[in-house]
């Protein structure tokens, strides 16, 4: 499909400017998704699993602070939420399903419970999940801007695990990355300030990102993928989650990826993707 579809634009939500991508097809396949994206990138990172979909509407906002988007302050999955569900009401006609990646995972299950008549069903790619088993990492503060598109592509080649086949890197890099006309330079989508004020608050007695906790309350369908390779979501991890929802979700296992399973096997994770949303729409 053509890359046409896309549509971008600012809307005014709950006191900021959020920036929007709207993959919106001539003709849609099943209910549209509501895309939300990590703490590491902004809402480009779904832009190749919703090109391969193809005939899905995915809405993708940037969160507050993150990429394009205004930042307000405040760090709660309350707020990321409610932000969520202002945009939803705001362009997306009716239901929809709600999906996540990363931290953002806490955040779509906040979404499903808060518009429970809104949401169809709950999509998580590779959710960060801890148990005692699997402590967090340390928090180390990022490089903010790369000179070259290269050095940028190298640092996540760096840091994330799993394989990335042929130009996928490249383009996840060209997508999350937000270049400076003037300079030339590639920035992170976030300053390191903003993600620092996020990790203070979700590792601060005051977070309510708790995802055990918000899969309790998950009463619609939920389809959650889990990168093979993933250091965020191990597979220790895996059992214990899926016991946390009252309704068990289905799990699709993306054996090559680490965090990115919709870039890396996006195949396989459009694929499963669009048999859920027509699955719920039947």
């Amino acid at each position: 499909m053509s890359k046409a579809a896309w549509c971008t634009g600012y809307r005014s939500v709950n006191g900021f400017r959020q920036f929007f991508r709207d993959w919106a097809p001539s003709h849609a396949d099943g209910p549209p998704v509501l895309a939300l994206h990590g703490s590491l990138t902004q809402s480009g990172m779904w832009i190749a699993l919703a090109e391969r979909a193809a005939s899905v509407r995915i809405l993708c906002p940037d969160q507050r602070g993150f990429g394009l988007s205004e930042d307000p302050g405040g760090d709660s999955c309350a707020e990321f939420a409610a932000d969520a569900v202002a945009l939803a009401e705001q362009i997306l006609p009716g239901r929809y399903v709600v999906m996540g990646h990363s931290f953002a995972c806490s955040i779509a299950l906040e979404v499903a419970r808060i518009a429970a008549k809104e949401s169809l069903g709950v999509v998580l790619v590779d959710p960060v999940v801890r148990t005692a088993a699997t402590p967090a990492p340390p928090f180390v503060s990022p490089v903010e801007s790369y000179g070259s598109l290269e050095s940028a592509e190298s640092h996540f080649r760096t840091t994330e695990e799993g394989s990335w086949p042929g130009e996928a890197l490249r383009k996840f890099t060209q997508d999350v990355m937000v270049r400076d006309p003037k300079s030339g330079t590639w920035r992170m989508p976030y300053t390191a300030e903003r993600l620092l004020r996020l990790r203070r608050f979700t590792s601060s007695e005051a977070s309510d990102y708790n995802i055990f906790d918000k899969a309790k309350h998950v009463r619609c369908p939920v389809l959650i993928f889990r990168g093979g390779m993933s250091k965020r979501f191990r597979f220790e991890a895996e059992q214990p989650f899926m016991e946390a929802f009252s309704v068990r979700p289905k799990l699709v296992v993306c054996a090559r990826s680490g965090h990115f399973p919709a870039t890396t096997e996006t195949d396989l994770v459009a694929g499963a993707l669009k048999g859920f949303i027509v699955g719920l729409s039947k």
